[in-house]
Protein backbone atom coordinates (compact mmCIF):
# COMPACT_ATOMS: atom_id res chain seq x y z
CA UNK A 1 0.00 0.00 0.00
CA UNK A 2 1.52 3.13 -0.99
CA UNK A 3 0.75 6.42 0.50
CA UNK A 4 -0.33 9.38 -1.85
CA UNK A 5 0.62 12.54 -0.84
CA UNK A 6 -1.25 15.66 -2.27
CA UNK A 7 1.01 18.77 -2.24
CA UNK A 8 -0.56 20.71 -4.79
CA UNK A 9 -3.12 21.46 -2.04
CA UNK A 10 -3.33 22.75 1.06
CA UNK A 11 -3.92 20.71 4.05
CA UNK A 12 -7.28 22.32 4.75
CA UNK A 13 -8.86 21.44 1.24
CA UNK A 14 -6.76 17.97 1.58
CA UNK A 15 -9.22 17.65 4.51
CA UNK A 16 -12.15 18.60 3.00
CA UNK A 17 -11.62 16.75 0.01
CA UNK A 18 -11.20 13.46 2.46
CA UNK A 19 -14.46 14.95 4.66
CA UNK A 20 -16.43 15.28 1.72
CA UNK A 21 -15.17 11.62 0.42
CA UNK A 22 -15.79 10.16 3.75
CA UNK A 23 -19.60 12.10 3.28
CA UNK A 24 -19.93 10.69 0.48
CA UNK A 25 -19.25 7.19 1.31
CA UNK A 26 -21.58 7.71 4.46
CA UNK A 27 -24.00 8.66 1.96
CA UNK A 28 -23.89 5.93 -0.35
CA UNK A 29 -23.88 3.37 2.58
CA UNK A 30 -26.62 5.34 3.74
CA UNK A 31 -28.61 5.06 0.53
CA UNK A 32 -27.63 1.13 0.20
CA UNK A 33 -28.95 0.52 3.79
CA UNK A 34 -32.18 2.29 3.22
CA UNK A 35 -32.52 1.05 -0.08
CA UNK A 36 -32.44 -2.86 1.18
CA UNK A 37 -34.82 -1.92 4.34
CA UNK A 38 -37.39 0.03 2.01
CA UNK A 39 -37.28 -3.53 -0.10
CA UNK A 40 -37.64 -5.44 3.01
CA UNK A 41 -40.22 -3.24 4.10
CA UNK A 42 -41.79 -4.00 0.55
CA UNK A 43 -41.88 -8.04 1.13
CA UNK A 44 -43.51 -7.85 4.44
CA UNK A 45 -45.97 -5.28 2.60
CA UNK A 46 -46.67 -7.89 -0.19
CA UNK A 47 -46.39 -10.62 1.92
CA UNK A 48 -48.67 -9.35 4.75
CA UNK A 49 -51.19 -7.82 1.72
CA UNK A 50 -51.44 -12.14 0.61
CA UNK A 51 -52.09 -13.22 3.77
CA UNK A 52 -55.06 -10.60 4.42
CA UNK A 53 -56.20 -11.69 1.26
CA UNK A 54 -55.97 -15.42 2.18
CA UNK A 55 -57.71 -14.36 5.38
CA UNK A 56 -60.97 -12.72 3.58
CA UNK A 57 -61.06 -15.64 1.26
CA UNK A 58 -61.30 -18.27 4.26
CA UNK A 59 -63.80 -15.95 5.82
CA UNK A 60 -65.98 -16.02 2.60
CA UNK A 61 -65.64 -19.77 2.55
CA UNK A 62 -66.63 -20.18 6.68
CA UNK A 63 -69.53 -17.83 6.13
CA UNK A 64 -70.56 -19.68 3.32
CA UNK A 65 -69.96 -23.10 4.96
CA UNK A 66 -71.90 -21.43 7.80
CA UNK A 67 -75.32 -22.79 7.15
CA UNK A 68 -74.14 -26.53 6.21
CA UNK A 69 -72.48 -26.64 9.60
CA UNK A 70 -75.48 -25.49 11.00
CA UNK A 71 -77.86 -27.94 9.18
CA UNK A 72 -75.09 -30.83 9.78
CA UNK A 73 -75.03 -30.46 13.84
CA UNK A 74 -79.01 -29.77 13.56
CA UNK A 75 -78.69 -33.22 12.18
CA UNK A 76 -76.62 -34.76 14.18
CA UNK A 77 -78.57 -33.47 16.80
CA UNK A 78 -81.46 -35.32 15.48
CA UNK A 79 -80.05 -38.52 15.28
CA UNK A 80 -78.76 -38.60 18.36
CA UNK A 81 -82.78 -37.97 19.79
CA UNK A 82 -83.70 -40.35 17.09
CA UNK A 83 -80.84 -43.17 18.60
CA UNK A 84 -82.37 -42.34 21.71
CA UNK A 85 -85.61 -42.77 20.65
CA UNK A 86 -84.87 -45.85 18.85
CA UNK A 87 -83.03 -47.48 21.92
CA UNK A 88 -86.20 -46.56 24.46
CA UNK A 89 -88.48 -48.48 22.03
CA UNK A 90 -85.96 -51.63 21.91
CA UNK A 91 -86.56 -51.71 25.24
CA UNK A 92 -90.08 -50.92 25.20
CA UNK A 93 -90.30 -53.68 23.08
CA UNK A 94 -87.95 -56.14 25.12
CA UNK A 95 -90.23 -55.40 27.82
CA UNK A 96 -93.16 -56.17 25.97
CA UNK A 97 -91.49 -59.45 25.11
CA UNK A 98 -91.12 -59.71 29.05
CA UNK A 99 -94.53 -59.32 29.55
CA UNK A 100 -95.91 -61.85 27.44
CA UNK A 101 -93.11 -64.28 28.64
CA UNK A 102 -94.28 -63.44 32.52
CA UNK A 103 -98.23 -63.35 31.57
CA UNK A 104 -97.92 -66.58 29.95
CA UNK A 105 -96.16 -68.44 33.28
CA UNK A 106 -98.65 -66.96 35.57
CA UNK A 107 -101.85 -67.56 33.71
CA UNK A 108 -100.22 -71.33 33.93
CA UNK A 109 -99.24 -71.12 37.08
CA UNK A 110 -102.23 -69.50 38.76
CA UNK A 111 -103.58 -72.92 40.49
CA UNK A 112 -101.94 -72.79 43.65
CA UNK A 113 -104.39 -70.62 45.97
CA UNK A 114 -101.88 -67.33 45.20
CA UNK A 115 -103.51 -63.84 44.92
CA UNK A 116 -101.17 -61.62 43.10
CA UNK A 117 -101.98 -57.89 43.96
CA UNK A 118 -99.35 -56.07 42.49
CA UNK A 119 -96.88 -57.13 38.93
CA UNK A 120 -93.78 -54.92 38.37
CA UNK A 121 -91.24 -54.89 35.76
CA UNK A 122 -87.90 -53.63 36.14
CA UNK A 123 -84.32 -53.52 34.99
CA UNK A 124 -84.89 -57.44 33.50
CA UNK A 125 -86.92 -58.66 36.39
CA UNK A 126 -90.50 -59.00 37.39
CA UNK A 127 -91.39 -58.30 40.79
CA UNK A 128 -94.57 -60.32 42.49
CA UNK A 129 -96.14 -58.85 45.50
CA UNK A 130 -99.37 -60.95 46.82
CA UNK A 131 -100.87 -62.67 49.36
CA UNK A 132 -101.12 -66.83 49.97
CA UNK A 133 -102.98 -68.59 52.47
CA UNK A 134 -100.19 -70.62 53.71
CA UNK A 135 -96.24 -71.04 53.15
CA UNK A 136 -96.45 -73.97 51.05
CA UNK A 137 -98.63 -72.48 48.69
CA UNK A 138 -96.12 -69.86 47.97
CA UNK A 139 -92.96 -72.70 47.57
CA UNK A 140 -95.43 -74.56 45.14
CA UNK A 141 -96.39 -71.04 43.26
CA UNK A 142 -92.71 -71.12 42.89
CA UNK A 143 -92.10 -74.60 41.42
CA UNK A 144 -95.06 -73.80 39.12
CA UNK A 145 -93.49 -70.73 37.96
CA UNK A 146 -89.74 -72.86 37.17
CA UNK A 147 -92.50 -74.87 35.58
CA UNK A 148 -93.91 -72.85 33.77
CA UNK A 149 -90.22 -71.20 31.84
CA UNK A 150 -89.45 -68.56 34.48
CA UNK A 151 -86.75 -70.27 36.75
CA UNK A 152 -85.36 -68.59 39.49
CA UNK A 153 -88.11 -66.91 41.73
CA UNK A 154 -86.30 -65.37 44.50
CA UNK A 155 -88.57 -65.01 47.98
CA UNK A 156 -87.70 -61.35 48.40
CA UNK A 157 -90.04 -60.68 51.68
CA UNK A 158 -92.27 -62.61 53.45
CA UNK A 159 -94.42 -61.70 56.53
CA UNK A 160 -97.56 -62.83 58.69
CA UNK A 161 -100.51 -61.09 57.20
CA UNK A 162 -102.67 -60.64 59.85
CA UNK A 163 -105.91 -58.51 59.14
CA UNK A 164 -108.98 -58.58 61.55
CA UNK A 165 -111.44 -58.68 58.66
CA UNK A 166 -109.45 -61.52 56.30
CA UNK A 167 -108.37 -65.39 57.02
CA UNK A 168 -104.97 -65.55 58.28
CA UNK A 169 -102.02 -65.90 55.62
CA UNK A 170 -99.12 -64.70 54.33
CA UNK A 171 -98.07 -61.26 52.06
CA UNK A 172 -94.73 -61.86 49.99
CA UNK A 173 -92.71 -60.91 47.21
CA UNK A 174 -90.86 -62.85 44.71
CA UNK A 175 -88.36 -61.55 42.41
CA UNK A 176 -87.91 -63.68 38.88
CA UNK A 177 -85.31 -62.84 36.66
CA UNK A 178 -86.92 -62.45 32.76
CA UNK A 179 -84.78 -63.25 29.82
CA UNK A 180 -84.07 -60.76 27.09
CA UNK A 181 -86.81 -60.56 24.49
CA UNK A 182 -86.02 -62.96 21.77
CA UNK A 183 -84.43 -65.72 23.75
CA UNK A 184 -87.22 -68.13 24.88
CA UNK A 185 -89.87 -66.27 25.10
CA UNK A 186 -92.34 -67.59 22.83
CA UNK A 187 -94.03 -70.70 23.20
Amino acid sequence: MTARIDFLHLPGQRRRARELAFYGWLATAALLGSLLAGLLALRLHLHTRDLLAANALLDGQLRALAPQVQASNALRADIIQLEKRSAALRQLEQQRGQAVHLLRGLASASDTGIRLQRITLRDGRAELSGQAPAMQAIQDYAGALSGAGLEGAVLHDLHADLQPDAEDGYAFSLAIPLPPAGTGTRR
